[in-house]
């Protein structure tokens, strides 16, 4: 073991053991992981009984098809992170199946399981005392949103990916269609409300979160929101789709490409005039400026793909919501110790920064800015 924590070849050693199917090493692991899976699975139940229901299934869960999942263990992280990370999916699929089977029981212990992700992404949209109101308000819209139509939302998960994602992904855009109902500028056109969920999606992003308008890059987009995810060929129709519905003069005076922030958009009656109106010049600058992002954007994806497993752990867990976790809850969700993240996040900065420093379109981005 290094002595930052980084490398565990033993523990590698133990996970060979146990998916060649040796006795001693599978008696060895349960007895490791033990703790960490009975903490989590006690947090998810009522009683005792219903704790040791959850740990037999989590159990079998890691045992099925000979240990499968541990195949992507590769000793960069703590054998107990790893395996907390895996118990926790596995508990919210436990639930999920309870959901489909009986639905009062099924939401009430998805509530429970995820409540305090719930309230910690509520409270980093929602800050400080002045929302305290809206705060409980937004709980109450993420779970009318959840439980509407048989809790449509919830059984439209594929089973591929990591259902926890899937969730806060599908209660964070809850949450922000609560949000906008605050905004005036944000109401969507009735011309898009009428056309389907992949182009309103499409439009949000354009037009609400200032995305590049190409198949290129609302795709990765679009797959994290949607499941399934859409095809480039669907993405370009549907982009194609809000092009034709928005009156012809929508975001007259905007770059081309479709790059608005309707939240920056003057009212009618404040276009700006004189020195203060935007040139064709002043597009093309801008137009190019996105450019530069997107592309600086894509090489830190590519860059965060090769970080050690702890290191892409740490980076999938803080960034999971809409905005970074808190280190200690990222310490909570990942069962390390809040200074163990602490160096977690110093390793990710300084790797990425190495990696990145001198890629030409980073360096291309960092001059225009």
């Amino acid at each position: 073991m290094s002595e930052d924590g980084e490398a565990f070849p033993q523990h590698l050693e133990l996970i060979r053991g146990v998916l060649a199917g040796d006795a001693t090493a599978v008696a060895e692991f349960f007895r490791v992981t033990a703790d960490i899976l009975w903490s989590a699975c006690s947090q998810t139940a009522r009683d005792e009984a219903q704790a040791r229901d959850a740990f037999d299934a989590v159990c079998l869960g890691l045992a099925e098809n000979g240990f499968e999942r541990l195949r992507a263990y590769d000793c960069r992280s703590r054998l107990t992170t790893f395996v907390a990370l895996l118990c926790r999916d596995l508990l919210a699929q436990r639930l999920m199946r309870l959901l489909l089977e009986d639905a009062e029981r099924g939401w009430r212990a998805l509530e429970a399981f995820f409540r305090a992700d719930l309230e910690g992404l509520i409270r980093r949209r929602l800050p400080g005392p002045a929302h305290a109101e809206t705060r409980r308000d937004a709980w109450q819209e993420i779970c009318a949103g959840l439980l509407a139509e048989d809790c449509r939302r919830l059984r439209a998960f594929s089973g591929a990916g990591s259902l926890i994602g899937f969730v806060l992904q599908t209660a964070d855009r809850l949450l922000l269609d609560f949000i906008r109902t605050f905004s005036q500028r944000r109401r969507m056109p009735a011309a898009i409300t009428r056309l389907p969920l992949l182009e309103q999606e499409i439009f949000r992003c354009v037009y609400w979160q200032r995305a590049v308008a190409d198949s290129a890059t609302l795709g990765p987009i679009l797959a994290a929101r949607m499941h399934p995810a859409p095809s480039p060929e669907n993405v370009a129709a549907a982009l194609a789709n809000v092009r034709g519905a928005l009156p012809a003069d929508y975001g007259a005076g905007l770059a081309t490409n479709g790059i608005v922030s309707l939240s920056h958009l003057p009212e009618p009656a404040e276009q700006p005039t004189g020195a203060d109106a935007q040139t064709p010049e002043d597009h093309i600058v801008r137009m190019e400026d996105e450019r530069l992002l997107s592309a600086a954007v894509a090489v830190l994806r590519k860059a965060a793909a090769t970080l050690p497993r702890a290191e892409r752990d740490y980076v999938r867990i803080s960034l999971a919501g809409a905005e970074p976790l808190p280190a200690r809850e990222v310490a909570r969700l990942m069962q390390r110790p809040v200074e163990d993240i602490y160096k977690l996040k110093q390793r990710v900065l300084k790797r990425l920064r190495d990696i990145i420093a001198e890629h030409p379109e980073v360096r291309k981005w960092r001059a225009s800015v």
